[in-house]
């Protein structure tokens, strides 16, 4: 199975979906979240774990600006673009040493986002069910999870494994699709939350609505070449949205 980010856009199909993503009177929709850059700061993090390594290596250090711009693609990619290797194997070691470094410092300076704890408190009151769906390794996503999201109800919280057989990273609808059927709903009934490409890709390869935030580590010039349904600059525009705010 190939990729599906470069799949061409559906930009009259998305156009033709626009607009306020309405509760069902049966059931309300249901929400995917991703993580980082959605849900979780985890930038100053991520950066410092990645600095650690790039030292080790004698390679010079990432901005915060830069690393923003690169995070998205799951851990190898952004080892690949943040060294400039293109080695498979000195990648996988470098991930493998970036692992344990991350681990020990992943909750150091991690938060939610201004405003997402009350537009969790809305979705919730409402019995909206909510997922998450991470390229970040599972290792590192449902720890973060435990740390800052148990207070609310989330169906599921899953990160990429590698241990699962044919278990794809986004932009790959695999996991979406199966999230759906855990929240019991039908994939237009999901609107799927994300701050980069490959999450408005995942809606889009799954038949979900798509909402792009830019408080995260797009921009939304960027964001609006994906094409989207709907950009959001506050989590509570995504109560409003769903009609539950």
């Amino acid at each position: 199975m190939g990729t599906f980010l470069h799949l061409p856009v559906a930009t009259a199909y998305n156009r033709a979906r626009r607009g306020i993503i309405k509760m069902r009177e049966n059931a309300p929709v249901a929400v995917i979240f991703d993580l980082d850059g959605t849900l979780a700061d985890t930038l100053d993090d991520i950066t410092d774990a990645m600095n650690v390594v790039l030292a080790e290596i004698k390679h010079r250090p990432i901005a915060r600006t830069r690393m923003r711009s690169l995070i998205g693609a799951g851990l190898p990619v952004l080892m690949k673009l943040a060294t400039g290797i293109d080695d498979a194997d000195r990648i996988d070691q470098l991930v493998q040493r970036y692992q344990p470094v991350y681990a020990d410092r992943m909750l150091r300076k991690t938060c939610l986002y201004p405003g997402v704890d009350r537009a969790l408190d809305t979705l919730s009151a409402a019995g909206v069910p909510m997922s998450v769906l991470s390229n970040k390794p599972h290792r590192f996503t449902s720890p973060i999870c435990d740390a800052l999201l148990s207070r609310w109800p989330f169906v599921e919280c899953r990160g990429h494994r590698d241990d699962v057989s044919n278990e794809r990273r986004k932009p790959d609808p695999g996991v979406a699709l199966e999230l759906s059927r855990v929240m019991n709903r039908t994939p237009g009934d999901v609107v799927f939350v994300g701050d980069s490409e490959a999450d408005i890709a995942t809606a889009r390869n799954a038949g979900m609505r798509s909402v792009a935030v830019t408080w995260g580590f797009r921009d939304r010039q960027d964001l609006a070449a994906s094409d989207p349904d709907e950009i959001i600059a506050h989590p509570a525009r995504l109560t409003e949205l769903l009609s539950c705010g």
